[in-house]
């Protein structure tokens, strides 16, 4: 089937003025997709400690099953975002802000928390820094990939641009009140 200039035109000019729509839905995907993929090797993770076992830090189950439980709410939080991000509402922008935010916030404050206690003279707080670090790579399996590919700086930026342009031509889909 050919279609005219006149045709072309008309569904690009389209598709140019819904980028912010585009754009939203298509992080909605993402966040499915990185949710997915981070429940599988949290799940992979945890069937796999079963059988590993803690090395000789005292306090490694106990930071591994904090960074697993703390994982599982941001692929919860990353789940909830995507589905209201694919239904183009405003909630799920915003709640996108938060959970990103938290995610690098806590990536980053359990890296310099981890340093700050393994290189304390206190042999307690010592052997609990090494234990969060020891099993910093394992526990973190959930958004492992997602903080690997810059994902939640990307989304970051690119969903607080389209919710921008969204705002402007108010486009997002509202819950419409029933008929009588």
């Amino acid at each position: 089937m050919l279609y005219t200039s006149r045709e072309t035109w008309r569904f690009w000019r389209s598709a140019i003025r819904d980028w912010g729509t585009i754009l939203i839905r298509s992080f909605g995907i993402a966040n499915w997709f990185y949710g997915l993929t981070g429940s599988y090797l949290l799940v992979d993770g945890l069937w796999r400690g079963r059988h590993f076992g803690f090395g000789p830090n005292p306090y490694e189950a106990e930071a591994y099953y904090f960074d697993v439980a703390i994982n599982a709410l941001f692929l919860l939080g990353l789940f909830l975002s995507g589905y209201w991000l694919i239904l183009i509402r405003r909630r799920g922008a915003v709640f996108s802000n938060y959970v990103f935010s938290t995610e690098i916030l806590f990536f980053v404050l359990s890296s310099w928390v981890f340093l700050i206690l393994a290189m304390s003279r206190n042999a307690t707080a010592a052997s609990i820094g090494m234990s969060l670090g020891a099993v910093g790579g394992i526990g973190n399996m959930g958004t492992v990939l997602q903080l690997l590919t810059g994902y939640p700086v990307i989304a970051l930026v690119a969903l607080n641009l389209a919710r921008k342009h969204v705002d402007r031509n108010r486009s997002w889909n509202a819950l419409q009140p029933s008929q009588p």
